[in-house]
């Protein structure tokens, strides 16, 4: 870091949720070639990542707040935390399940410089991991016949709008939902995606009905127990995005191969991964970091079932958050605190 630059900024912006939204759909694909350096930075361990902090009102309860920090060296250095909150029984409220803000640093002097809307960062960063592992799995097809999408909130849309704009396409879309008047709104929802990733969406009646014979499968559920335990409903060859990690036991990981984002990260917290290491359905040895396959040291087995468990790195919210702050500093609705750090 350069420590030589005078008068630090005292001031501290505020990135409101409608910037936010506005320059994230302004990024195009500047923020995916964001993820896949990411990637790359830490499958060559180049990055400063440390592990995740949990913290739990309560043990008995699915509530969670979540701190992420990163540094991000480089031409667009960045430092800071995400700070989400997932609250599953907000979705009874008609509230989103996750709620978040993204703190930013100055790198030089340590001093916040933004606050930044972080749910919508969050699930475009989480949407875009999303799409690079798929292309990077599927060597860049992005011409699944069947996609099956479990779980209806949030994030599956958000994966789903990603998909679309990077010019995905589809025979069929089938999703499943335990509420089955959400898994309907969704279909509608989905219908009407900008540039269309599928005319044909329908709701499966069951778990098994959606995740037969798809090349690709998104799981995005608030599950915290794995409850699929069938690999025979899979197709020999499927690409499994399980975003929300912890949806297949042991027993419906074993015989796949797994590709992670960071693999003492996704060893951690119970996810479904980290259970079938314990129990010995997977070896740890054998578990792929995404950044290889970016890079060609690791070519994808076309002829496996694959499964992608990124656990979410810091890094790609905070480099995200810098580049939306770097477009959004001259909005109409970003607020500039001026004197908000004291230096007395």
């Amino acid at each position: 870091m350069d420590h030589r630059e005078q008068s630090p900024d005292q001031s501290l912006t505020i990135v409101p949720a409608a910037a936010v939204r506005d320059v994230l759909q302004s990024l195009g694909t500047a923020s995916k070639e964001l993820v896949e350096d990411i990637y790359i930075k830490a499958a060559q361990g180049q990055l400063v990542n440390p592990d995740s902090l949990f913290l739990r009102p309560d043990e008995e309860r699915r509530e969670r707040v979540i701190a992420l920090p990163a540094y991000v060296a480089g031409d667009s250095e960045a430092m800071g935390v995400k700070w989400i909150s997932s609250f599953p029984e907000n979705i009874g409220l008609g509230l989103p399940r996750a709620s978040a803000l993204i703190a930013l640093n100055d790198p030089r002097t340590g001093f916040p410089k933004a606050v930044l809307e972080g749910a919508q960062i969050s699930g475009h960063r989480t949407a875009l991991s999303a799409a690079v592992g798929a292309e990077a799995l599927r060597a860049g097809d992005r011409t699944p016949a069947k996609v099956a999408v479990i779980g209806t909130g949030y994030i599956s849309r958000t994966t789903l709008e990603v998909f679309a704009g990077l010019g995905w396409t589809s025979d069929r879309l089938v999703v499943f939902d335990l509420d089955h008047d959400r898994a309907q709104n969704f279909v509608a929802e989905s219908r009407k995606l900008p540039g269309g990733l599928t005319a044909d969406v329908s709701a499966a009646a069951t778990l098994k009905e959606a995740v037969e014979d798809a090349d690709l499968v998104l799981f995005a559920t608030t599950a915290v127990v794995p409850h699929l335990d069938e690999s025979s409903w899979f197709k020999r060859d499927a690409v499994v995005l399980h975003m929300s990690l912890r949806d297949l036991t042991p027993e419906a990981m074993a015989g796949a191969v797994h590709v992670v984002d960071d693999v003492s990260h996704a060893l951690r917290e119970k996810t479904s991964l980290a259970l079938a290491v314990e129990q010995g359905t997977v070896e740890r040895q054998d578990i792929v970091p995404v950044g290889d396959l970016l890079r060609g040291t690791v070519k994808p087995d076309r002829g496996t079932r694959a499964v992608y468990s990124p656990f979410g790195l810091g890094s790609l919210d905070i480099a995200l958050a810098q580049l939306v702050l770097d477009k959004a500093r001259d909005a109409a609705d970003v607020v500039t605190v001026p004197g908000f750090t004291c230096t007395s």
